[in-house]
């Protein structure tokens, strides 16, 4: 809180509460208080305008085409694909199932387990960025989380030695989410440009 007199500039004691200055008699709570409610009103126009542009570009990223919905519920369906054998007869539901019933071993499964991990961070990862696609720098960041998901997934596949449906079914996911990127980068610069 300032302690002076907005009109003299007297300093005031921090336990002074009348209500006028006790050098110059102006009133402290009302000098210039048209003035301080027509900068609050500024700035709260201004801080609506930084919502809107938000909103904006979350919505220009993301839900106002159909390829954008697509390319939106296209990011989910690596869990989808994951429930089949993805390194040999690992899945993520024979996962789930070995952990809740207790058969799970780390040792057997330990680079399968990884990996599925790494595959749904980096997942998380492309969602978030994909919602900022109309941002600058958007198609970027987009093409590089798909592109190091598939290779994190690409790479585990050569480690492991024995890549199974699941594990192709989602470098497909992958290789498409990077050409939805670029078609709906396209779609949002030629709105931009209109």
């Amino acid at each position: 809180m300032n302690n002076r007199c907005p009109k003299c500039g007297k300093k005031l004691s921090p336990f002074y509460l009348k209500q006028n200055c006790p050098n110059c008699k102006v009133d402290l709570l009302y000098y210039k208080l048209d003035e301080r409610l027509e900068a609050d009103a500024l700035e709260a126009a201004r801080q609506e305008r930084k919502i809107k542009d938000f909103v904006n570009i979350l919505k220009t990223s993301s839900f106002d085409s159909p390829l954008k919905i697509i390319r939106f519920i296209l990011f989910f369906t690596p869990l989808a694909a994951m429930c089949l054998p993805v390194y040999g007869s690992v899945s993520l539901i024979s996962l789930v199932a070995g952990i809740i019933g207790g058969s799970f071993s780390l040792e057997n499964s330990l680079l399968p387990v990884i990996s599925m991990g790494a595959v749904v961070v980096i997942s998380l990862a492309v969602i978030i960025s994909s919602l900022f696609s109309s941002a600058k720098g958007g198609l970027a960041r987009n093409l590089v989380f798909s592109a190091l998901n598939l290779a994190v997934l690409g790479v585990f596949g050569i480690v492991t030695g024995n890549p199974g449906a699941g594990w192709y079914a989602v470098c497909l996911i992958y290789i498409l989410e990077i050409v939805m990127h670029i078609l709906c980068d396209r779609q949002i610069k030629s709105k931009i440009e209109k």
